[in-house]
């Protein structure tokens, strides 16, 4: 029987930040290697309440990989694929991983010992995308199958023009230090901006942008805070709904920061990077084997005030030569159709 891979994620829309974003390159890459792959919602309208028919599709994959792990339904198609015998693979995305915004709730407590936990360790691997969630869920769950599996992107498709820009609202005078994902404070959106105000003059002729989905009014307190800080002129918050929106802001952009403070998906990291854009990141959220070539701090205020100026203060020849050099390293090892044989392999190793 040929293999088959059913994708498992809370949702489709492409937004930025978004771990879909990057399965359409997967998908297409493990066709080329003969594995077919489906992608399944799990916040569709029939969100695995519909059990039959989440099991005829569990029934059709020979191994499901769940691309993280923040609801409820991804855990009850966990459970039917246990029923089944099914082998599973958890991506946790951040979501196994206690931070300042995401800790061990009660809600979480109860469903541990109700054995929420027991799901966790019956998967067939765990599958940490870089070394601080490794770590994290080694010290957690002891798993016999612990394996690093980043993720990647097709880095060609970066290159050259962006498409949309002129469909964009107008762009920020000055530099444009962009940060694309959800406006929520599990971002670092709070430590980056007390950051970024306390860096001084070396600021001076920079702008940020903030591009993705709003949640919640977390948009409407960070915008009355910035007024009150004097800031308003300097920050601009607008929605990207779509790749071709993320990448032409991304044409737009000097600098990319992702200062998360849990471990996240590097989706906005690895865009920046296909696309020749520098960056600054926290260990949370950059991706293993850049070494160097893209600015990582801790995830606090200090740590990315001391990266920001460390970046701020480069040359424009300086800081496109560490985007050159990354990009080089994300062609070699982070481009989907390199990246997907480690996949490959991984995979026939569980069925």
């Amino acid at each position: 029987m040929s293999l088959r891979i059913l994708h498992v994620v809370e949702s489709l829309e492409p937004d930025a930040g978004s771990v879909s974003v990057l399965l359409g390159g997967l998908v297409s890459a493990l066709r080329d290697r003969s594995i077919e792959s489906e992608v399944m919602a799990t916040n569709a309208r029939s969100p695995a309440a519909d059990l039959s028919g989440a099991a005829r599709r569990l029934g059709e994959g020979a191994l499901i990989h769940f691309h993280g792990w923040g609801d409820a339904a991804m855990r009850r198609l966990a459970a039917l694929a246990r029923r089944q015998r099914k082998p599973y693979v958890i991506s946790p995305l951040g979501a196994l991983t206690p931070g300042c915004h995401h800790g061990h709730t009660w809600a979480e407590r109860l469903r541990k010992l109700l054995g929420g936990d027991r799901l966790v360790r019956a998967a067939a691997a765990l599958a940490p995308l870089n070394f601080c969630e490794r770590d994290s869920l080694a010290a957690r769950f002891h798993h016999q199958q612990l394996h690093l599996l980043p993720y990647g992107l097709n880095v060609s498709e970066y290159e050259g023009p962006q498409g949309i820009a002129g469909e964009l609202p107008p762009g920020p005078d000055g530099r444009c230090l962009l940060l694309l994902g959800p406006i929520h404070p599990i971002e670092g959106l709070v430590p980056f901006l007390k950051a970024f105000a306390e860096i001084g003059p070396e600021a001076d002729g920079w702008r940020v942008v903030f591009a993705g989905r709003e949640t919640g009014d977390w948009r409407k307190m960070l915008e009355a805070a910035i007024r009150r800080k004097g800031g308003a002129g300097r920050v601009t918050f607008t929605p990207a709904p779509d790749e071709a929106a993320q990448r032409a802001w991304l044409a737009r952009a000097s600098l990319v920061a992702a200062p998360s403070l849990q471990v996240r998906c590097p989706v906005s990291v690895l865009q920046a990077i296909a696309a020749g854009v520098p960056v600054v990141a926290t260990d949370r959220v950059a991706p293993p084997g850049f070494n160097g070539a893209i600015e990582v701090c801790a995830p606090d205020r200090e740590g990315l005030k001391r990266a920001l100026h460390s970046l701020l203060t480069c040359t424009d020849e300086e800081r496109a030569a560490r985007a050159e050099r990354a990009r080089a390293t994300a062609h070699a090892a982070f481009d989907w159709p390199v990246l997907v044989d480690s996949y490959v392999t991984f995979y026939k190793s569980l069925v």
